[in-house]
């Protein structure tokens, strides 16, 4: 009954509105965030080695993990960010990817900004997504590239590391489109 309740459109819908919602609130800090972003523009190159990691995860690996219970757990099965509907493909996905873009202005800089001072934060930061529903397997695959993301930060600095992880984003969300339609 609880299982139910967690994958209801109303309860989808209101996680989804309060997760984008606190990407809402900072919109007066959206020309800043698009700064820092140019700011750290340099490092953007590094974007596809951590893409590459999940591209590969995803070629190689993703199949075969997806069939062990324990690591194919997830409450929802995909990442609440893309939409309270992404389980119905393409049309569940394209109408939200504006709001997702936006939330990546916002959301990626406070990662890195709070989830990189650490190792500890790293792993914080990458079983945290697990909330955002998406499965154990897919969070421990976060792990090398919040490494990266924190190696960017610890050598060039903050803005650097939240160009590199927006840009490794919207990259993302590219692949995710291209899925869709290919």
């Amino acid at each position: 009954m609880l299982e139910d309740f967690f994958q209801s459109e109303f309860f989808l819908i209101g996680y989804y509105v309060l997760t984008v919602g606190a990407s809402l609130l900072l919109i007066k800090e959206t020309k800043k965030r698009l700064k820092d972003i140019k700011s750290g523009i340099n490092s953007i190159k590094y974007a596809p080695m951590a893409f590459g990691i999940l591209f590969a995860y995803v070629i190689f690996a993703h199949d075969y993990v997806e069939t062990l219970p324990i690591l194919n757990w997830s409450w929802l099965g995909y990442n609440i960010a893309i939409g309270p509907f992404a389980d119905q493909g393409f049309w569940g996905v394209v109408p939200f990817i504006p709001l997702l873009v936006y939330m990546f202005i916002h959301i990626n800089y406070v990662e890195e900004l709070y989830f990189r001072k650490s190792k500890k934060m790293v792993v914080v930061w990458a079983m945290i997504h697990i909330a955002m529903g998406i499965q154990v397997h897919m969070a421990l695959i976060l792990l090398p590239i919040g490494f990266l993301f924190k190696y960017i930060y610890d050598k060039k600095g903050l803005n650097d590391a939240y160009a590199m992880h927006f840009t490794t984003n919207i990259l993302v969300v590219i692949a995710l489109f291209l899925s869709f339609i290919i």
